[in-house]
């Protein structure tokens, strides 16, 4: 079996997208290798090809005559969350605020602030899905993804929640529910806000007073 595939196989699995950034960092091997193995691959219809640079490993017993991976869980894994669970973004906008309950309202275009991405905002295409990404204001991790998304949704709320102020506390509390956010893990990010948006934040105490030494 290609060395290649099997590692595929071996920390993917199948239907699962695979990311040729992210096989060059844990596969030993040199970088035009990897694009020559890919390339084999591909073309014998053991890796099906997404686009450039992304990949799977279609079920041997699919019934599909025209193979497709989930294009929701390739955007996800690409832009939010890597195969080894390191968050690198987070849904923002209406559809969050939808997420917590705070409207009925959708976008058909979703908003991902993420690492993923140099340009401060733009819209890409994936397959016939509309995404539009948006560069972080910091580096977003693991710790303050929710802080982040928050602060987000704080800076407006007055256009995104359809419910009463209580009501979105409650919500919104209840998603930082274990997350113990204290007003000095927020100093890092609040700068980066509008004034209304830390205005919004103290009105609503979603925070937590730093324990006393």
């Amino acid at each position: 079996m290609n060395s290649v595939y099997k590692f595929i196989l071996e920390e993917y699995g199948y239907d699962e997208p695979v990311f040729t950034k992210e096989l060059k960092k844990n596969i030993n091997i040199s970088d035009g290798t990897l694009r020559q193995n890919l390339k084999r691959l591909s073309d014998k219809g053991a890796l099906i090809k997404v686009r450039d640079g992304i990949y799977y490993v279609q079920k041997a017993d699919s019934i599909l005559q025209k193979p497709r991976v989930n294009i929701d869980k390739v955007i996800r894994r690409k832009y939010i969350k890597t195969i080894d669970q390191n968050v690198i973004g987070y849904i923002s906008g209406i559809n969050f605020a939808n997420q917590l309950g705070l409207t009925s309202q959708t976008a058909s275009v979703s908003t991902i602030v993420t690492n993923e991405t140099g340009r401060p905002e733009h819209v890409i295409m994936f397959d016939k899905k509309k995404v539009k990404l948006k560069k972080s204001k910091v580096k977003i991790t693991n710790q303050n993804y929710k802080i982040l998304q928050i602060l987000d949704l704080l800076n407006s709320l007055d256009q995104v929640s359809e419910i009463s102020l209580e009501s979105s506390i409650r919500l919104i509390n209840n998603y930082l529910k274990n997350t113990n956010i204290t007003i000095n893990d927020l100093k890092p990010y609040i700068k980066f806000y509008p004034r209304k948006t830390l205005e919004n934040l103290l009105e609503m105490e979603l925070y937590n007073e730093p324990a006393q030494a």
